[in-house]
């Protein structure tokens, strides 16, 4: 029997966290960045970074990270199964020594303490999930996050870097190098979700059933298939302003606001719909163990096209208010992807134990 997932956070209650997050974090940030300027400029500073690039980078960093944490608390209070709401029981002193101690260590190692710094945020956000008066536990490891990192992102972009750039240099196109990037970027999907799900919840323990070369082709297909549809719209486009945007009539904030837009829905035309195939992928490919003869299985059942077209809508509405409409996008997309979302509880047979 399929029973559904719910999700009851709205816009309006989002909204606060969303406008306080803009206010101390994009200003901040804006002023960040004019440092980061400076610092790069022909002409640098003899004493290096100013006091004022560490005051806007910590508050960057603190503001970035509490939202995190406000935002995960009202996302998985949110979630509803059976008639029961999750609860959170994360303790923000905990959380500040958890982000203070990895970003030093992070920092001291030269970035080799990221994989255990990341280990960590994600042990304590699944942790701190109580659902019908049982915690989650994440079961996966900082160092297998080390090696899949290792081996999915320094190795090969230190490898694919060093060939194009020392080697093959001007002869070959940045297309190729882009191709490159888009294989490696497949292996880092399928690794990483497959590390972050490894959950446990009392004796049943969560985790990714798919074997690798059948994800990898899954996701393969995926990015594949945005990159070509990018290129088809990006062409069209290309075409679409020869025919007028070069008559003197348009003014040129005109040209601009029209190139940018067009820049972001050539940027992320597919991706909803990647993301819903991904999804569904995903979703069927997560079980538990066997407990008792029972199995608990995953899956999504919404329509795809249904789903991609309402997606873009919240999208579009996004760009159109600049950003003020993301708290209602963000929670409407969730509470139609959820709700469509189901858990189930199958009986095996011996055979199939």
């Amino acid at each position: 029997m399929k029973s559904y997932l719910n999700f009851t956070l709205k816009g309006a209650q989002f909204l606060p966290l969303w406008i306080a997050f803009i206010l101390f974090f994009i200003v901040p940030f804006y002023f960040l960045i004019q440092e980061v300027g400076n610092l790069t400029a022909s002409e640098v500073p003899a004493e290096g970074p100013s006091i004022r690039f560490f005051l806007y980078l910590v508050i960057v960093l603190a503001v970035f990270f509490a939202f995190i944490l406000y935002s995960s608390k009202m996302i998985l209070q949110s979630l509803e199964f059976r008639g029961l709401r999750v609860t959170s029981d994360y303790h923000t002193n905990k959380y500040i020594g958890i982000i203070i101690s990895g970003l030093m260590l992070s920092f001291i190692t030269l970035g080799i303490y990221i994989p255990w710094f990341i280990w960590n945020i994600h042990r304590f956000f699944v942790h701190g999930a109580v659902y019908n008066s049982h915690k989650f536990a994440f079961r996966g490891t900082g160092s297998k996050l080390f090696l899949i990192m290792t081996l999915a992102i320094f190795i090969p972009f230190i490898v694919v870097g060093f060939i194009v750039f020392t080697i093959l240099k001007d002869n070959i196109d940045i297309r190729i190098y882009q191709v490159m990037v888009l294989s490696s970027l497949v292996s880092i999907i399928y690794l990483t979700f497959k590390w972050m799900v490894v959950i446990r919840y009392k004796d049943y323990l969560i985790r990714l059933d798919t074997g690798f070369f059948q994800a990898m082709w899954k996701i393969a297909i995926e990015l594949v298939l945005a990159v070509f549809l990018v290129f088809i719209f990006t062409w069209l486009v290309s075409l679409s302003t020869v025919f007028w945007l070069n008559f003197d009539f348009v003014p040129t904030t005109g040209k601009i606001i029209f190139e940018l837009v067009l820049a972001v829905l050539t940027l992320g035309f597919y991706f909803p719909m990647a993301f819903i195939r991904l999804y569904r992928f995903f979703s069927e490919h997560t079980k538990s163990n066997v407990v008792d003869g029972k199995q608990i299985t995953m899956g999504y059942d919404g329509d795809q096209v249904t789903d991609f077209l309402y997606m873009w809508k919240q999208i579009l509405l996004t760009i159109i208010t600049i950003g003020i409409y993301f708290p209602w996008a963000v929670c409407r997309i969730a509470q139609r992807l959820l709700s469509q979302t189901f858990l189930s509880t199958n009986l095996l047979s011996e055979k199939e134990k």
